[in-house]
C-alpha cells in the first residue's frame, strides 16, 4: 500500500491597500500576503499550518510582518473581506 503525503508552501495575496510605507514613507501599493505550509494526502489538501501575514511595499520592497488581526483590518480598509481562517 502506498501513502502519498506532502507538505508544500502556500502563498496568496489577500488584498492590496494604497497606504504610506513605514520604511520609505511613499504612498504606494502595499500587498498583504498570507504564507504558510499546506499538508496534502493523496492529492487532497487537508489543512494549512504555520500561517504568517506580511505586508510588502511595491515601491521599496520592504516587508512588514503583521498579526492576523492587523491583516484583517488592512484587508477591510482595502475593500475586501477578512482573511480566511
Amino acid at each position: 500500500m502506498f501513502l502519498f503525503i506532502g507538505v508544500f508552501p502556500r502563498e496568496r495575496e489577500i488584498a492590496v491597500a494604497h497606504i504610506r510605507c513605514d520604511h520609505c514613507h511613499a504612498v504606494a501599493a502595499q500587498h498583504i500576503v498570507e504564507s504558510g505550509s499546506r499538508l496534502w494526502v493523496f492529492l487532497v489538501p487537508l489543512f494549512t499550518f504555520g500561517r504568517r501575514y506580511v505586508m510588502l511595499c511595491e515601491h521599496c520592497g520592504w516587508a512588514t510582518e503583521l498579526s492576523r488581526d492587523a491583516a484583517r483590518r488592512a484587508a477591510e480598509l482595502a475593500g475586501r473581506s477578512r482573511p480566511s481562517s
